[in-house]
């Protein structure tokens, strides 16, 4: 793929970095762009010109049989350890998961925040001491291009070597095709995370620059991205440095706010079809949101089993009793609780990427776009910030009795 191709798709492209997994020749890097997102990058005096990044490049080869969701088995799951949904996102499923193949003597791959850079990368995990480290929903894109690539080559010199490999939708499908390219799709259990789409790393910029100065210090110590300070509805940011914390909360804090306005996410989460129904993972896992768990506070995962050996592992670890298996339900209930559908405001958000792209400042690309935003937006951002004055105890209620209220329709 020439470096004149890249950049004509540089905008489309979603660094799921399957095409650096698959280069002879180590020609393909992810790179941040000028609006915070990173996209491959072709290294001309190393390319071959093999065409390998073409055939599992989503812009340029056909798509691998998919899994329609619909069709798959669902579970609603929490981990039997009290510690690891304390400290898990929702309900410890991808803990268990790593663990589960740490112990099977597989490796486990998946995102990883490194508070020396600021950034998100992905990591081959192969010590039970280590599987802390993956816990927790990172909002952030992460590069998997070195992690993926010491996967693929290690699956290809030695046939035993086995991965459980967690990413979003576009990084597991472009993994899948590489696999699938290799004939070692075997040797992996791709597990793919529900995805509302990645924000701008300019915008998580602005957020360590702020917080870093009230702290005091240089860089944090720890970053949790979705801290149950209250419960696990609610959405809290938890940095720590030099013995200081700093909580920012859905309703006040600014990433929050462009994160779920979808203001600047990638461009190619505007045209991702991956997140949608069709799977080309084992697994799919995320928060079973909607009306049937609104009730607790402590995190419920939804699991959907994609195919015949996602299953098989997800069984083995019921009859372990690795899981609690709540109350099941049928897969239309919860997919209608979560964002699968297209962004709207395409034109709008193009607007506010060329700001963003003119002059680097996150601040100027978000007020052209909210100056524009229709007045239902607008209303809808207003009474979020009001709500922050609403005691969190009785938010909780509040949401209860709603949810309670619809399981009764």
């Amino acid at each position: 793929m020439s470096g004149n191709i890249m950049e004509k798709t540089e905008r489309a492209c979603s660094g799921c970095g399957a095409c650096a997994a698959v280069c002879p020749k180590d020609a393909v890097r992810l790179r941040m762009d000028r609006a915070g997102f990173l996209t491959a990058e072709v290294r001309e005096d190393r390319c071959v010109e093999c065409g390998l990044c073409r055939e599992v490049c989503s812009r340029f080869s056909e798509q691998n049989p998919k899994t329609n969701l619909y069709e798959a088995r669902l579970y609603a799951l929490q981990s039997m350890n009290r510690k690891t949904v304390r400290k898990c996102s929702s309900g410890g499923v991808a803990h268990e998961l790593a663990e589960s193949a740490v112990r099977r003597h597989y490796k486990a791959v998946g995102a990883v925040y490194d508070t020396s850079s600021d950034c998100v990368f992905h990591k081959v995990i192969s010590r039970e001491s280590d599987i802390s480290r993956l816990d927790g929903s990172k909002y952030l894109q992460s590069d998997p291009a070195a992690a993926f690539q010491r996967a693929v080559a290690e699956a290809r010199e030695n046939r035993d070597s086995c991965f459980y490999v967690f990413g979003t939708p576009c990084q597991i499908a472009g993994l899948d095709r590489a696999l699938q390219k290799y004939k070692i799709r075997d040797q992996f259990l791709l597990t793919e995370i529900f995805c509302h789409g990645v924000p701008s790393y300019k915008l998580w910029e602005e957020f360590c620059a702020r917080v870093q100065k009230k702290l005091k210090a240089e860089r944090f110590d720890s970053v949790l991205f979705r801290y149950k300070k209250n419960d696990w509805h609610s959405y809290c940011l938890r940095v720590s440095a030099k013995n200081r914390t700093y909580y920012g909360a859905r309703e006040t804090e600014l990433f929050w706010q462009v994160f779920f306005e979808n203001i600047l996410l990638g461009d190619a989460c505007y045209e991702c079809t991956a997140r949608k129904e069709q799977s080309s993972a084992d697994l799919r896992i995320g928060d079973y949101w909607g009306a049937r768990f609104q009730n607790r506070s402590d995190g419920v995962s939804a699991v959907f089993a994609c195919t015949e050996r996602g299953q098989k592992v997800m069984e083995e670890l019921i009859r372990e009793k690795r899981f609690r298996v709540l109350k099941e339900t049928d897969a239309e209930e919860m997919l209608a609780a979560q964002n699968m559908a297209g962004y709207s405001q395409r034109t709008l958000h193009n607007e506010a990427m060329q700001v963003l792209r003119a002059n680097g400042n996150i601040k100027d690309a978000v007020r052209y776009y909210r100056k524009r935003q229709s007045g239902r937006q607008k209303l809808k951002r207003f009474l979020l910030r009001a709500s922050a004055v609403i005691p969190d105890g009785l938010r909780a209620g509040l949401r209860k009795a709603n949810s309670s209220r619809l399981l009764k329709k």
